[in-house]
């Protein structure tokens, strides 16, 4: 038997499955593009991450409104027989002016943006985008008005979303200092998987490759 550790409390769960593989993921690029579609193999891994998490069943689907989010969405609401709802405010790291460019272009064509970034890549934003601060601070927000939500609360949910979000998530979870961010890794059609009570959230595991089990 395992052990309880939210004894007498009410817990949300929520299962974070990162979207499927994307060909901008592939060649390194930075986007933020609402209008990049997963692969073939994204497809798969979704496929995959639906039949993991269906396993768990889950109560709610959300999303939010990037298409490789909503495609990656789809084997899971077939799965379960749930539809998923579009929520706001789990919007990717916004990065502006470096959308579609990979860090080695930035450093090649734009040192001195670069550098000023690399200094401080928690607190500094690219041109016209988010700092990886701001990008927290934000979701903590919203997830945790999500949690308190009376459509949530006490259910267990399933999440699909960007790796960036996720990030964002374990942060706010574990209390940890942001600057962790870059430290945590989140594969394309992985799932994490984190329980919150009132006061207190535990990680049970994280970055799961549903795919490779198979």
């Amino acid at each position: 038997m395992s052990e309880d550790l939210h004894p007498l409390e009410e817990i949300t769960s929520f299962y974070l499955v990162r979207h499927g593989h994307t060909r901008a993921t592939e060649l390194g690029l930075l986007y933020s593009d609402i209008k990049i579609e997963i692969t073939e193999k994204g497809e798969k891994q979704a496929q995959a991450a639906a039949n993991f998490v269906a396993r768990s069943k889950p109560q709610k689907i959300i999303c939010g409104q990037a298409v490789r989010v909503l495609q990656s969405c789809r084997p899971l609401e077939q799965e379960t027989g749930l539809t998923a709802e579009v929520v706001a405010g789990f919007e990717e790291w916004q990065v502006g002016a470096w959308e579609g460019r990979t860090y080695l272009d930035i450093k090649k064509n734009d040192s001195e943006q670069y550098h000023s970034w690399c200094a401080d890549p928690i607190e500094n934003a690219p041109p016209g985008g988010e700092s990886i601060k701001q990008l927290s601070e934000r979701i903590a927000e919203s997830i945790s008005a999500l949690i308190s939500s009376q459509p949530c609360s006490g259910k267990t949910i399933a999440m699909v979303t960007h790796s960036g979000i996720i990030r964002s998530i374990l942060i706010y979870a574990l209390g940890m200092p942001v600057q962790n961010f870059w430290r945590l890794s989140i594969p394309t059609g992985s799932v994490t998987r984190i329980d919150f009570s009132r006061n207190f959230a535990t990680v049970h595991f994280m970055a799961v490759n549903p795919a490779s089990l198979s």
